[in-house]
């Protein structure tokens, strides 16, 4: 009878076969991830492609400026927020005018009270993360357009300060 040495000989792969199967594997990874690249660049394009078609020229978004414009500084406007009353909102800000020969700085003042009156009903949560400094642009060109929109073509912020 032969010896049995413990060993069977069913077919192991050994070193040769897990090379060959990881490389198969990392063909098969890397193609896919071409594929999806491809995709996701192709789709991408094709909106932004659209976008530009139906999205206004950046000219057409700015306010118009004309001979007749200036910029009149407001004062800075310091007031503390509905919520928490405990903070306290610093705004600098200029609004450009058009059309107007003499008092645009009767309008600031106005405009300034509108803000101050605005600020004091807000709550800090509306200013909060990201979009927050957009969301207050937006509500203070809002006022401004309320104050007199024949004349006031856009507010400039300076500067914010929240403590």
């Amino acid at each position: 009878m032969a010896k049995d040495d413990g060993k069977d000989k069913k077919g192991g792969g050994g070193l040769v076969g897990l090379i060959v199967v990881t490389l198969v594997a990392l063909g098969f990874g890397a193609g896919f991830g071409f594929f999806l690249d491809g995709q996701i660049k192709g789709s991408a394009e094709t909106k932004s492609a659209g976008k530009e078609k139906d999205a206004p020229a950046p000219e057409a978004a700015s306010p118009t400026v004309s001979a007749s414009s200036k910029i009149v500084a407001m004062a800075p406007i310091v007031t503390n927020l509905a919520q928490p009353n405990d903070i306290w909102i610093r705004i600098e800000a200029s609004i450009l005018v058009d059309g107007m020969v003499q008092g645009g700085d009767a309008l600031a003042a106005q405009l300034s009270e509108d803000i101050v009156a605005y600020l004091r009903t807000a709550a800090l949560a509306q200013f909060e993360g990201p979009s927050g400094f957009q969301n207050l642009r937006e509500d203070l060109m809002d006022r401004a357009t309320i104050r007199d929109r024949q004349h006031i073509k856009d507010i400039i912020i300076h500067g914010v300060v929240l403590e």
